[in-house]
């Protein structure tokens, strides 16, 4: 269900309200329309544990994502106002209220929706009603944690206070569907998505309820510097995601693949023989997974062959002559070849690296 509600496009910055595993980041970092994604929690060793699945993957070098992606992993507490939240497309609480003291349900609501104000917000919560199926003592609950848990009725009646309160509307969902002989227990869990009324916020009035939220009283400072100021959340981790350079056509990441392998099988041979000189076919090029991820053909590869200094095309048009040196910059193709060449050795090195670094996986 969450799934189908987050993939609108334009959800591009998203915070995960009561992250704990993060598990539900390692969802969200794979759309690619995202550019932010904030996770929270208030457990800071719960963070500290599982933040390497937040960490970009060898897939992550290899496949390039097409649009920026930050990733960051803050520790403090949902009922605390920070600025970097601050009018997100999307706040998820996904089976976190439960986990609140009762006494905090109203702050966490102030916050949310009368401070940080998203566009939307994604909540979701235990069914009290459906627990009836899963044969509990009295008084049991699911999970050791929850302080409390709501029937249908109940969370209904939180919904409509809070739209009653903020500018927003909601929509009630189910997850979960029960027994087909059991449907009057409703939903394994009782969702509601919410969404924000007006489109654009006037800034004054966002302070305002910010300020009517954490009843304190008005400084003589400006809403910019209040807000500036206000990041009371600890960053457990923050990364960066790799991104393709759209500077780079796909004839460029074809050319330095034709001679970062030329230049390898060149290598080998001299090793092998000792042979000055090696004659490789592009028809054999083709068969590597790296070039023939282009589709090109072989007409196409020999007119980009004839565009690198170290590569020659013979007569017949099908054949490349590649001097056979050892593949360092230091060699003596290094006045030929300039640092295009040995980009993608350096760009292979790193993710070897990166895939050194992924042993905890």
């Amino acid at each position: 269900w969450y799934q189908r509600r987050v993939r609108a496009p334009q959800f591009r910055n998203v915070a995960d309200f009561g992250a704990a595993e993060l598990t539900l980041v390692q969802y969200l970092k794979n759309l690619d329309f995202i550019n932010q994604i904030t996770a929270v929690d208030i457990d800071r060793q719960l963070l500290e544990s599982h933040k390497n699945r937040c960490r970009p993957l060898l897939f992550d070098h290899l496949n390039k994502r097409n649009e920026p992606l930050n990733l960051s992993v803050l520790c403090g507490s949902v009922l605390e106002f920070d600025s970097r939240l601050y009018d997100l497309d999307c706040i998820c609480a996904i089976e976190l209220i439960e986990h609140l003291q009762p006494e905090d349900v109203p702050k966490f609501a102030c916050n949310v929706f009368g401070a940080l104000l998203p566009r939307h917000v994604i909540l979701t919560t235990p069914n009290k009603d459906f627990n009836l199926l899963f044969e509990f003592k009295e008084g049991q609950m699911r999970h050791w944690d929850h302080k409390f848990e709501w029937t249908r009725e109940e969370f209904k009646e939180y919904c409509d206070g809070v739209v009653s309160r903020f500018n927003y509307t909601y929509k009630l969902v189910g997850v979960g569907d029960p027994p087909p002989d059991q449907l009057h227990v409703g939903p394994c869990s009782q969702g509601a998505l919410f969404t924000r009324k007006s489109l654009r916020l006037p800034s004054t009035v966002a302070w305002a309820a910010h300020e009517q939220a954490n009843a304190e009283e008005s400084s003589e400072k400006t809403q910019e510097e209040q807000h500036s100021m206000s990041r009371p959340y600890e960053v457990i981790y923050s990364v960066d995601y790799p991104v393709k350079d759209k500077s780079h056509t796909p004839d460029y990441h074809l050319k330095n693949e034709l001679r970062y392998i030329c230049g390898r099988l060149g290598q080998d041979e001299y090793q092998d023989t000792g042979e000055d000189i090696t004659v490789i076919s592009i028809p054999h090029l083709q068969t590597f997974p790296s070039i023939e991820q282009y589709c090109a053909s072989d007409e196409h590869i020999a007119e980009l062959a004839r565009e690198c200094p170290d590569l020659q095309v013979l007569d017949d048009g099908l054949s490349l002559l590649v001097r056979n040196v050892p593949l360092s910059p230091e060699s003596s193709l290094s006045g030929s070849t300039d640092d295009i060449y040995y980009e993608v050795v350096r760009e292979r090195e790193e993710v070897g690296k990166c895939d050194e670094e992924e042993e905890w996986w």
